[in-house]
């Protein structure tokens, strides 16, 4: 189960309440794997998280902008990879629809992704985002 721990914590109330959203969110997808659920309702979870995604990742980077982090081009390219693998992986799932193989590989390339993301690249900027400026 993935769960929002406080290793993640970037202690910017912004983007920690936002990683907890995205955290729920992914929960959401998870849990479909385990129960029968229709080919919609896994389309709209997909879009939901995907939107999701793509709201939080536009909010660090307007802060980033605003507060002139001096790593936002390496971090806005790794939302931009991200951004491509969910979108390959989504391909798939419309091609082929949802099974085990496609759990495990959002589970690999997206919630490990994720978390990998945030323990390093989100809290370091929520370190600099706190540094006196």
């Amino acid at each position: 189960m993935i769960n929002f721990t406080d290793d993640l914590l970037t202690k910017h109330p912004q983007i920690d309440n936002q990683h907890r959203e995205l955290f729920q969110r992914l929960k959401d997808v998870m849990a479909m794997g385990g129960k029968a659920v229709t080919k919609q309702e896994t389309d709209i979870t997909l879009k939901l998280l995907s939107d999701y995604v793509k709201e939080h990742f536009e909010a660090e980077e307007d802060l980033q902008i605003k507060y002139n982090y001096p790593k936002y081009e390496w971090h806005k390219e790794q939302h931009n990879a991200f951004i491509d693998s969910y979108i390959k992986l989504k391909e798939e799932y419309d091609l082929n629809g949802a099974s085990a193989e496609f759990s495990a590989q959002l589970n690999k390339s997206v919630v490990e992704w994720i978390i990998k993301h945030i323990r390093h690249a989100d809290v370091e900027l929520g370190k600099f985002l706190n540094s006196p400026k």
